[in-house]
């Protein structure tokens, strides 16, 4: 399970809506390819057409990675080959049940949760004993 995951919305740019089909087609093709070539250094999880409904977004992304660094030089090598695709973005970083368990073990409050069998995460369905 990687260590972090990063919630990362889009807004794109007036100019990403004015294309062609054919030519969103050829873009698309290099994002996808792009995206691809960073695995598994940064992986992305799942991508969600906003449509709007968030006001200001129209494009949310959930990424994940082992380090925190791949994802900013990711970001990086995206914003230098992708010059004004992007209007705007905020990434929101998060931490993994299973790191999160690692990070918070010496904590007493934590090893007093999991003594009680309360784990961060148990309503999700996956396994809830990270």
């Amino acid at each position: 399970m990687p260590k972090y995951y990063v919630v990362h919305l889009v807004k794109h740019a007036p100019l990403f809506y004015q294309q062609s089909a054919e030519e969103e087609a050829k873009s698309q093709t290099e994002i996808n390819e792009f995206f691809l070539s960073w695995s598994p250094r940064v992986q992305q999880v799942l991508g969600i057409h906003a449509l709007g409904l968030a006001g200001e977004w129209d494009w949310m992304g959930v990424f994940a990675m082992d380090e925190l660094s791949d994802w900013e030089a990711f970001r990086e090598d995206y914003k230098r080959r992708y010059t004004g695709r992007i209007e705007k973005y905020l990434s929101l970083p998060g931490v993994s049940h299973s790191e999160f368990v690692r990070a918070t073990d010496p904590i007493l409050h934590y090893k007093t949760l999991r003594r009680l069998g309360v784990y961060p995460g148990q309503g999700e369905p996956q396994d809830k004993r990270l």
